[in-house]
């Protein structure tokens, strides 16, 4: 199963292990380390993470990793409200992407992914990366598709997405906001969104289901 939730096991493949979304208000609040590594991701608002090498505000859609060394961490929203998410697991050095994304209900447009054999009401594109993804919807509600299969998927999923299987969001039921990680590149190592049509095929890891 390529979807799951935070305290679900994720499929054995996965570098990511686990995931938490914390609501950040004025209390501090203490970060576990839970794993061999942490990503903190701001996914809304802005927070304060202190550690035991000092403090960094980072505001939606910037991200830290928490090195084992610097623990203990905390998080603080001063007087404003904030969301955090943190991804736990076992990953490399070299990394692709991570951030947010949004997507609108409404007429699709152009998009420049590989063609799709399925219909679409977005505008989001079919594409593969060299490395493994993982989404985690926090709002809205739609639906995934990942090669052959598809997925229908809400608050609190956690898409867990193989090397080189193409991806798609083709329908939404509700405005979606979701995060996304992009761990250890492998093969070429190319960043970013990658397309049959212009990149070449793609290196699909069979066992990444």
């Amino acid at each position: 199963m390529s979807v799951f939730r935070s305290g679900d096991q994720p499929p054995a493949w996965c570098e990511l292990h686990g995931f938490k979304i914390f609501e950040v208000h004025s209390e501090p609040i203490s970060v576990p380390v839970a794993d061999e590594k942490q990503r903190l991701l701001v996914t809304s608002g802005s927070c304060r993470v202190t550690s035991a090498s000092g403090a960094q505000v980072l505001d939606e859609g910037q991200f830290m990793d928490l090195d084992k060394s610097n623990a203990p961490f905390v998080i603080d929203g001063g007087d404003e409200t904030a969301q955090v998410l943190v991804f736990y697991g076992r990953w490399g050095r070299e990394l692709g992407g991570c951030g947010i994304f949004k997507l609108t209900p409404g007429s699709p447009g152009w998009a420049p992914g590989d063609p799709v054999s399925y219909p679409k009401s977005t505008n989001f594109d079919s594409h593969y990366h060299d490395c493994d993804e993982y989404w985690v919807i926090l709002e809205g509600a739609g639906t995934v598709v990942i090669g052959s299969r598809s997925f229908e998927v809400e608050v609190g999923d956690c898409i867990a997405i193989g090397m080189g299987h193409h991806h798609d969001l083709p329908h939404i039921q509700s405005s979606v906001k979701g995060a996304y990680f992009e761990t250890s590149l492998e093969g070429k190592r190319r960043f970013g969104h990658l397309w049959e049509h212009k990149h070449g095929p793609a290196d699909v890891r069979q066992d990444r289901v």
